[in-house]
């Protein structure tokens, strides 16, 4: 499923490009947005029980930002949009603490393993100058910090975003099973 989810966001990201680009831009978070449009678009494709921000099946005090009912089974999903630091043309130069995004990522996916049975974490790396591969250094830190493997080309897809003056930068999407 982490792949068909990665998939829906891919799609939300590639129908909405003037949100996109504006996000990027600007270094701007977008989970909020991000929750919505990819509640709408789970639903447009057959998912159902559809819930933001739904409560644990096993801590009361727990919630995942998105939980839904496909093809008969329950999944929760967190959802992150950690920026980067990294200097591009037509991006604004602001500094990010990525470490604190990355680390973001890693406790949601914890939570979930704990909390659900079909927990499923996804997150929007960006910006990402187009053609830098520095971005897998923080997809290695997140597999180390969780004890596990997270291959690359099975959980993360680029997206490359057009910006003003011909400019462009990258979105990594990723997505796997906490």
């Amino acid at each position: 499923m982490h792949k068909t989810l990665r998939q829906w966001i891919v799609a939300v990201l590639n129908n909405h490009p003037s949100i996109t680009r504006l996000a990027l831009c600007q270094r701007a978070k977008f989970e909020g947005w991000l929750k919505f449009e990819l509640a709408a678009y789970a639903e447009s494709k057959g998912a159902t029980k559809i819930l933001l921000e739904a409560p644990s099946q096993f801590a009361n005090s727990q919630r995942s930002d998105l939980s839904f009912t496909f093809q008969g089974t329950v999944y929760d999903v967190e959802l992150k949009t950690p920026n980067t630091n990294w200097r591009m043309q037509g991006v604004l130069n602001k500094t990010r603490p990525i470490t604190k995004n990355v680390a973001s990522v890693v406790a949601d996916a914890k939570k979930l393993k704990k909390n659900s049975q079909h927990g499923l974490v996804a997150f929007v790396l960006f910006p990402i100058p187009s053609n830098d591969s520095r971005w897998e250094e923080y997809l290695s830190r997140i597999a180390t910090d969780l004890n596990r493997e997270i291959n690359k080309d099975d959980t993360c897809i680029r997206v490359c975003v057009q910006l003003e003056n011909q400019n462009s930068a990258d979105a990594v999407v990723c997505c796997f099973p906490a």
